[in-house]
């Protein structure tokens, strides 16, 4: 069984609040979950420079991956051509958009996935 890394990286409050949205806008409870998603799944992308900002980084964000889970992210993050992994965190928890193939499975079809999703959304 693999041991559970912590990764953890400083935001402002300011970028904490977005990143808070993001997750929100992309259907996360939990706002670890998100990272951990974003962190493994983002799409290449060119890092831009980030703005200049007089708030201090002082709000703690992290979440747990496993060894092989951590060796991804770290590829990923070179193919990005980003060398420090906190800028390449906190890069993608601001600007990704978690995208997903939602598969219709052929016990139904895609109206009868969708009711069986709701029905589930309304008990939770």
């Amino acid at each position: 069984m693999d041991t559970a890394i912590d990764i953890n990286f400083n935001v402002t409050p300011s970028q904490k609040e977005t990143i808070d949205q993001r997750a929100l806008e992309n259907g996360f409870d939990e706002i670890s979950v998100y990272l951990k998603v974003v962190a493994l799944k983002t799409q290449a992308f060119t890092l831009t420079p980030a703005g200049s900002s007089t708030e201090e980084a002082s709000v703690v964000l992290g979440f747990k991956v496993t060894e092989a889970q951590k060796t991804k992210i770290e590829e990923k993050m070179k193919e990005n051509g980003c060398e420090d992994l906190s800028r390449y965190l906190k890069y993608v928890a601001l600007h990704a958009v978690v995208t997903a193939v939602v598969e219709v499975r052929s016990t139904g079809n895609f109206d009868a996935m969708l009711d069986r999703i709701a029905k589930a959304k309304k008990k939770g």
